[in-house]
Order: structure tokens, then C-alpha cells, then sequence
């Protein structure tokens, strides 16, 4: 998986392209490039740095996650939930056995290692899309 045309993107709430994203919105740029699926946008929920805001998040990520199965051993593409303040609701897409490219609010888009000492204790779990049949 190369990651390298991703990486220092600027944060951006609800920014959808290379001049600015969310987390969120990183993997569904790669999905959508990479892998040909469009992924839903969730553009309505992430609107500030207000708690009711993270709230929310954390919400729809509980309630979206039903769409993807969970999985203990993660491969290229999954999508990995941490916690942040206590709540999860951040996303980073794995891009191999010990690494994540996410972004974040002061952070532009990077590659770190989920099991590193500042992620390892917030990792929620990992998630891979299950395509819809129907």
C-alpha cells in the first residue's frame, strides 16, 4: 500500500481532498483512489471542537461500525478506531502489521505506529469493510 501521495495533507473539519481533511475524510479519500469504494462521508457530524461535536462522533462511529467486522490481526486497509479524551472518535487506516497513516487537529497527515507508546493504550479496535451484496 503506498501512502506516500497522503501524506501532509493539512487537518481540515470536513475538508474531502488534498487541501484539507479529517480523519475520517483521509479514509475515504484512499478508499475512493486506492480501492475504488465510496465509503460514506458523514460530512454533517464532525462540526467543531465542541464536545457535543466529539460526542457525536464517537456516536455514529459506534453505530457505523455494525458495517464493518471487526478483526484481531489487521491487514492494508483497515480502518482502526482510537480514543481520544476518552471517547473514540478517531480513525487512522492501517498500512501494514504496526502502522497507521491518520491526521488529526494539529497534526497534517502521517504515518505512525499504532502500537507505539502514545497510540498502543487508545486503540478501540480494528475494522475491516464488509462489502454490501445486496
Amino acid at each position: 500500500m503506498n501512502v506516500e501521495n497522503y501524506i501532509g495533507i493539512p487537518f481540515l473539519k470536513n475538508g474531502n481532498n488534498r487541501n484539507g481533511c479529517d480523519c475520517w475524510k483521509l479514509i475515504v479519500m484512499v478508499y475512493r483512489e486506492q480501492l475504488g469504494i465510496e465509503l460514506p462521508d458523514y460530512a454533517e457530524i464532525f462540526v467543531d471542537d465542541s464536545l457535543a461535536s466529539l460526542r457525536r462522533v464517537a456516536r455514529t462511529m459506534k453505530e457505523e461500525r455494525l458495517k464493518w467486522r471487526q478483526v484481531q490481526t489487521p491487514i492494508p486497509y483497515d480502518v482502526i478506531l482510537l480514543r481520544v479524551d476518552g471517547l473514540v472518535c478517531h480513525a487512522g487506516l492501517v498500512i501494514d502489521r504496526r502502522r497507521m497513516l491518520h491526521i488529526m487537529d494539529g497534526v497534517n497527515s502521517t504515518v505512525e505506529e499504532f502500537a507505539s507508546p502514545q497510540w498502543k493504550q487508545r486503540v478501540e479496535g480494528f475494522y475491516r469493510w464488509i462489502i454490501d451484496k445486496s
